[in-house]
């Protein structure tokens, strides 16, 4: 009896040490997501590689660490604002701004009314936001904000190319 006792003693405190230690990694674990759980379905960051895309322009920058300085003063609240990207990803951004440097504040979108309604959003908050006047080519790199427009049938974030974006 005293054995049985002792054993189911010993077994109840190894379950709790065992919880214990279950519960000390957890806290001390990288979150998944580091600003809570996403609102809607996790994607993979997609750069819209080889499609004509509209850019909005938040600034143009010599270094990436100007550009990244010029950008952590552009805080979009709890959104995603602008990216710094090297201007060399997108075919035809040069020729569309001139001599600008290495690094730009850029957001990506597929359609025009995404454009539109993000550089108004920029604009609300005081920040610089230009629509370049011609679709550029994505060389796909460095994620630029692809799937923060709505998808015009009303079913969520738009995810794939559409007419209008491919060459």
């Amino acid at each position: 009896m005293k054995r049985a006792l002792a054993t189911a003693i010993g077994l109840g405190l190894g379950v709790v040490v065992a919880l214990g230690l279950l519960a000390a990694v957890g806290r001390t674990a990288e979150p998944r997501f580091p600003h809570g759980a996403p609102i809607g379905p996790v994607m993979r960051p997609d750069t819209g590689a080889g499609e004509m895309l509209l850019l909005v322009v938040g600034g143009t920058y010599p270094t990436q660490a100007d550009a990244e300085a010029a950008n952590a003063q552009m805080p979009f609240a709890d959104l995603a604002g602008y990216y710094v990207v090297p201007v060399d990803q997108f075919l035809g951004f040069r020729e569309l701004v001139g001599d600008v440097g290495d690094y730009a504040l850029v957001s990506a979108f597929r359609t025009e009314q995404g454009a539109q309604d993000f550089a108004s959003f920029a604009q609300s908050f005081g920040y610089p936001a230009t629509i370049l006047p011609e679709r550029v080519q994505s060389l796909g790199g460095v994620y630029a904000g692809l799937g923060q427009e709505p998808n015009a049938a009303g079913t969520g974030p738009l995810t794939h190319p559409i007419a209008a974006s491919l060459p």
